[in-house]
């Protein structure tokens, strides 16, 4: 990126996180803007996005179509011709960032083949997805089912707490994975205590919740708290504050 793109490009995640779209700015963070040229006409825009945050962005129309919104409201007036005439409407474009090839880079994408262990993060969340023809979110190499989710795995970065989301439970007792297998969506630890933060989609869902919180507890995992998806996406900071309060208090 030039000069006059790095600004752009500043100036655009300043306006995501100020409209509260963290999730959005994290997605183009560390992208390149890059100016689409014909000729000696400068027509639009590229968004070059690192191979993690492509799928998100790429995949969701949404999320497109708000990345291209903000990014034109940035850019209105600093896109021009080459007789500097303002470009009234310049094209958005989103494409996968190109790696460079670093020295030994084929050395160590053979060790991770050869290495490749299967991850259990979103592993049940991935099989329902699956079925249902749905890709789950990708977010700084973390699964998750959806933007609420994103927003709250956010929230405990920024605040340096240690969570396991979508983590994949097994506790072998009756020899059928699904009884025996409970996937989380935020396993957290505060100071040495577990918790659990469910992200709540079906208000109906009460007895198979009751069922799952009480498998945990079994264990020992006595804080679960359940939030409605909305309350998570929109107030993401109040939810966690208010999990971690709880949280605390379980501590021995």
């Amino acid at each position: 990126m030039n000069d006059h793109e790095s600004r752009l490009h500043r100036t655009w995640v300043q306006v995501l996180l100020e409209a509260g779209h963290r999730e959005l700015a994290a997605a183009v963070l560390d992208a390149d803007v890059t100016t689409l040229v014909s000729g000696f006409n400068a027509y639009g825009l590229s968004i070059d996005l690192p191979p993690s945050a492509f799928p998100l962005v790429h995949g969701n129309p949404a999320i497109r179509d708000a990345l291209t919104v903000t990014l034109k409201t940035v850019a209105a007036g600093y896109v021009s011709d080459q007789n500097g005439n303002d470009v009234p409407d310049p094209e958005i474009e989103f494409r996968m960032k190109l790696l460079d090839p670093e020295d030994g880079w084929k050395a160590v994408a053979r060790d991770l083949i050869v290495n490749y262990k299967d991850a259990n993060q979103a592993l049940v969340s991935e099989k329902v997805f699956k079925r249902e023809g749905r890709t789950l979110y990708v977010y700084n190499e973390m699964k998750f089912a959806s933007q609420s989710e994103i927003r709250i795995a956010q929230e405990l970065e920024n605040r340096k707490v240690l969570f396991l989301p979508l983590a994949l439970a097994v506790r072998a007792e009756t020899g059928n994975s699904y009884q025996d297998h409970r996937e989380v969506d935020f396993l957290v630890c505060l100071d040495g205590t577990w918790g659990i933060l469910e992200v709540s989609y079906h208000p109906d869902r009460f007895e198979k919740d009751a069922e799952k919180d009480s498998w945990f507890k079994k264990s020992g995992v006595l804080c679960v708290q359940h939030c409605t998806a909305e309350r998570c996406y929109q107030r993401p900071g109040e939810v966690v504050s208010e999990f971690l309060d709880i949280l605390a208090k379980h501590r021995r």
